[in-house]
C-alpha cells in the first residue's frame, strides 16, 4: 500500500468517526411536527456537545428525551429559561373554555411545542423540560431524498 493510500484511508476513517460521534439520525413517528416534518422523515441531528452555546434557543427544532417514557421526541423550542409564554385556551370535555395561561419558564428549562398544535403532546401537557434532556438540534431532513432540505 502506498503512503498516499494510507493517508487517504486514515483521513476517511477519522471523518467517519467524527461524523458518527457528533451527529445522529432520528425518524419522525408522529404528525406532531406537520407540516415542517412529516411522518417517516429521517433527520440529521447535531448532538448537543457540539452546540454548547446556542442550543437550545427559541425557534430551534430539537430532539430530547422524554422524562415520562424515555422516548426521543422532536419539537420546536417556544421559550427558554426566563421567558414567559402565553398558552392558548382550549375546550374542556364539559364544554367550557379554559382561558389563556401564562407560563413562566424557569432558568435551565425550555417550553417546547409541536408545529401541529392540534395533535401534539408537548409542554402544554407535561410542562417545561430540562435543557439537559436535549440531545441535539435538527439540521437536515435527509430522507426521503425528494424532501432533502435544511430545517428552520
Amino acid at each position: 500500500m502506498h503512503p498516499a493510500e494510507i493517508i487517504y484511508l486514515t483521513g476517511l476513517a477519522l471523518a467517519v468517526i467524527a461524523v458518527t460521534s457528533l451527529t445522529c439520525f432520528v425518524r419522525i413517528a408522529t404528525e406532531s411536527m406537520t407540516p415542517t416534518l412529516l411522518v417517516d422523515d429521517r433527520l440529521l441531528v447535531v448532538r448537543r456537545p457540539v452546540l454548547t452555546r446556542h442550543c437550545p434557543a427559541r425557534g430551534q427544532v430539537v430532539v430530547f428525551t422524554s422524562g415520562t417514557d424515555g422516548r426521543r421526541m422532536v419539537k420546536r423550542v417556544a421559550a427558554t429559561g426566563g421567558d414567559s409564554v402565553l398558552v392558548g385556551g382550549s375546550a374542556r370535555a364539559d364544554g367550557s373554555i379554559d382561558n389563556d395561561t401564562r407560563v413562566d419558564v424557569p432558568l435551565g428549562r425550555i417550553f417546547v411545542l409541536g408545529d401541529n398544535r392540534g395533535v401534539s403532546r408537548d409542554s402544554r401537557e407535561y410542562g417545561c423540560i430540562s435543557s439537559r434532556q436535549v440531545t441535539g438540534r435538527v439540521i437536515l431532513v435527509v430522507w426521503p431524498p425528494r424532501r432533502l432540505r435544511v430545517v428552520r
